[in-house]
């Protein structure tokens, strides 16, 4: 059976995967900076930037673990 997860930011930084049928929280996940772009949920991964000491960082993110696959500075 195949799940459809969301992400929302919870608090600066903290973002939380949550089970787009029931609701339930699955997993947080922690990215430092200031929120950018995104999250964009797409399949199992999650996509956002942030801003930190002047440069932006993209993020991406599998789900529903929250693990970093990969990232790149713009």
């Amino acid at each position: 059976m195949n799940k459809t997860y969301t992400v929302r930011p919870d608090a600066p930084g903290v973002y939380v995967v949550v089970d787009a049928k029931t609701g339930a929280y699955v997993n947080r996940f922690h990215v430092p900076g200031t929120l950018v772009n995104g999250p964009i949920v797409g399949g199992d991964t999650c996509t956002l930037t942030t801003s930190q000491n002047g440069a932006n960082t993209t993020y991406v993110m599998r789900l529903p673990s929250g693990h970093m696959f990969n990232r790149f500075v713009s």
